[in-house]
């Protein structure tokens, strides 16, 4: 019970280091788990999240000519499986299955070839047509056999490892096949930090990159593993696949690691709040809101039936303003729609600063208390001008003065509500967070609109235009 408790606080924390908080994750029987998260996340980050352990470990590059030969017993077995696959037939060969007769760069056929990965360094790789049966082939009992003997031969045991992502050479896409330690050189985890940056090392697999600190015993470790292995290679592995290689030119002594984080700064978030922290992987059935099959405490509908209600609401809530204000409550319409806007302006911000909203119930709350501000602010405003204005000769000069006086206050009111949903998000976890940045977004929507539309139209229709009745 224990362990289920602690890996499931264990995904949480992930989740809401990414941002996503208010995730709903239920446990149920075979070590099953449904999570239910809101329907505005890419659940494919959200899964990968899920699933995914998070170790990093180090691995040490075999190569010499003992490999060479491994590689090529093991390429003798391809042709062997591919002559058996085409023997007794007439008919011709696949394009790229690689015969004997059609040898590749370094003596290995076309289903194993040698390219160039990085510069100057020959790697193995398999063509993408070819990856199916390389791997069947690498799972034949034959080869295996091969492998133990050469590993009890060439201590310590090596292991072939698939690159994490493709390369592409003469308009074909290759997957590398490195060999390297079968047992871990240095397991990275815990890390001090992961921390997301640009890429300088691992441009060449997307423009940012995680670079991860490791804690005082795994740097003093890294540092003695550098030194001892200059001019060898390094293979950092995750998830069963090498992330990448690097070539070791000397001692590494500020246990510094980086890592490729992918094309977009969502994915490298994702992998950083995945490397803080080490989670076993469990099959996880990750449903959205709209995909989950049990049924809502709330009723079937709910989405709906609340898009209904705000739209009755909000019209509702226009006439009134029509009918208390004449034309100055068309004004109050019409600033609705740039209140919104403002307040999903603010709300991308978030998004941009690494903390992302989600539309959850405590978000839903937050909007309406935020609309209430903004609605509360109007009637504020308009009421202090029906007391104010006099006769009809003096509405620009008491308009002008009106808006002078009550600006200070405006700001004042709507800082202060943002500096209380600071805190909210700052001191708060999960429901309130959310709800505290969807306040903070909407009350800056509602200063902003208070101020660069409502202010600045009412004094254009005085000012400008020479209205000289506002019908307020």
């Amino acid at each position: 019970m224990r362990a289920v408790e602690s890996l499931v606080e264990n995904w949480r924390l992930r989740l809401n280091a990414f941002g996503i908080s208010e995730p709903v994750i239920t446990a149920r029987g075979n070590d099953a788990f449904d999570i239910v998260v809101p329907v505005s996340v890419d659940t494919g980050l959200a899964a990968r999240m899920i699933q995914e352990s998070g170790a990093i470990t180090l691995h040490l590059f075999k190569d010499g000519a003992e490999v060479q030969a491994l590689r090529q017993r093991v390429d003798d077995a391809v042709r062997e499986r591919d002559r058996d696959a085409t023997s007794g037939t007439d008919a011709q060969e696949p394009a790229g299955t690689g015969g004997s007769a059609s040898d590749g760069p370094g003596g290995l056929s076309a289903l194993l070839a040698r390219i160039t990965v990085e510069d100057g360094i020959g790697d193995i790789a398999v063509r993408e047509d070819n990856l199916d049966a390389v791997k069947a082939m690498l799972a034949d009992s034959t080869v295996l056999a091969s492998i133990r003997a050469f590993n009890l031969a060439n201590p310590p045991a090596g292991a072939f490892a698939w690159a994490s992502e493709p390369v592409e050479r003469g308009g074909s896409v290759y997957h590398p096949l490195y060999f390297i330690n079968q047992d871990v050189d240095l397991n990275a985890q815990p890390v001090a930090s992961a921390v997301v940056s640009d890429a300088s090392v691992t441009a060449d697999r997307g423009a940012y990159a995680v670079r991860l600190f490791l804690q005082d015993e795994g740097r003093e470790s890294l540092a003695n593993l550098s030194s001892a292995n200059a001019g060898n290679r390094l293979a950092i592995k995750m998830n069963g696949q090498v992330y990448v290689t690097l070539s070791i030119q000397g001692r590494i002594p500020d246990g510094r690691i980086e890592v490729p984080g992918g094309d977009t700064l969502e994915k490298a978030r994702a992998l950083a709040a995945i490397l803080e922290s080490e989670a076993p992987p469990v099959a996880v059935a990750l449903l959205d809101q709209a995909g989950v099959d049990m049924p809502s405490p709330y009723g079937d509908g709910i989405v709906d039936s609340a898009f209904g209600a705000a739209v009755i609401g909000i019209g509702l809530l226009g006439a009134l303003f029509v009918i208390r204000y004449r034309a100055a409550g068309l004004l109050f319409i019409a600033g609705i729609p740039y209140f919104l806007i403002m307040t999903g302006a603010m709300l991308r911000l978030w998004n941009i600063a690494g903390i992302a909203p989600y539309f959850t119930l405590a978000g839903v709350v937050g909007l309406l208390a935020a609309l209430l501000v903004f609605t509360s602010v109007h009637i504020w405003i308009f009421e202090y001008l029906r007391a104010e204005i006099g006769t009809e000769t003096k509405v620009r000069q008491d308009v002008m003065t009106t808006l002078e006086k009550i600006t200070p206050v405006l700001v004042w009111t709507h800082v202060m509500l943002l500096l209380v949903s600071v805190c909210l998000v700052v001191v708060g976890t999960d429901s309130v967070v959310n709800f505290g940045l969807v306040l903070f977004s909407g009350a800056a929507g509602s200063l902003l609109t208070s101020i660069l539309w409502t202010n600045m139209l009412l004094s254009s229709l005085v000012a400008d235009w020479q209205i000289r009745k506002l019908s307020i």
